[in-house]
């Protein structure tokens, strides 16, 4: 009963972020509803798996509130909407640390590739053609996802492995390097605006995307 109860709320919140990530690329919005449930499941989710209140609950909230808090700071310029922010923070609540880094510089990788997308689509619709196309607006981007392609290659390295064994180390030092990976987009991003391209990236696309590569894991073992 007990893997059933897991199984059902696995795909539960598959399915919600199918549901965003498709809305998200469409509208370019994620309905509230969607993130609040992803929310409201967690706790759920920390009962079925037999998580204490304190520390398990406790950190999974304190590191929600980062996550949230820092996102917070890209909506306040500019650079996410809403809905991806309130989406990443419910996503928090789940994920224990190591994937919770994962589903990070995933995001950014798929974040940066879709970022380039929408530049490209854009100048060809401005110019007429990719001959010329803005390389000091997408060199930022390519760096930051080759970035991101570099610490997902990395994370299976010892320094890893030290890094995962020291909870608040690792929070830190994934931060940092997530917050190094934005700011790379964020020069991108402000090239793009003086080139006169206004990229409209679905950031809720590269988060569904990568939050369902990290539930493929066999990560939540963690919790038990």
């Amino acid at each position: 009963m007990g893997d059933v109860f897991l199984t059902l709320l696995l795909s539960a919140l598959g399915l919600l972020l199918v549901s965003a990530g498709i809305e998200d690329a469409r509208s370019r919005n994620i309905a509230n509803w969607k993130n609040a449930a992803i929310a409201l499941l967690a706790p759920a989710w920390w009962w079925a798996n037999g998580l204490a209140l304190w520390p398990d609950v406790a950190m999974q909230f304190g590191i929600a509130s980062l996550v949230f808090a820092v996102f917070v700071g890209a909506f306040a310029i500019g650079q996410m909407g809403g809905g991806d922010v309130k989406m990443l923070g419910a996503l928090a609540l789940w994920l224990p640390v190591q994937p919770l880094i994962y589903m990070l510089v995933l995001m950014s990788l798929f974040g940066g590739a879709l970022t380039i997308v929408m530049v490209a689509d854009r100048w060809t619709r401005l110019r007429g053609g990719l001959g010329k196309l803005p390389w000091r607006t997408i060199a930022p981007i390519l760096a930051a996802a080759a970035a991101a392609a570099i610490l997902v290659y990395s994370s299976r390295l010892s320094i890893a492995r030290v890094l995962i064994a020291q909870p608040v180390t690792t929070v830190i030092v994934a931060m940092t390097l997530v917050a190094g990976l934005g700011v790379l987009l964020l020069a991108g991003a402000r090239a793009a605006r003086k080139s006169g391209i206004v990229p409209e990236t679905p950031y809720g696309v590269a988060i569904a995307i990568s939050a369902l590569l990290v539930l493929r894991e066999p990560i939540f073992n963690q919790f038990t």
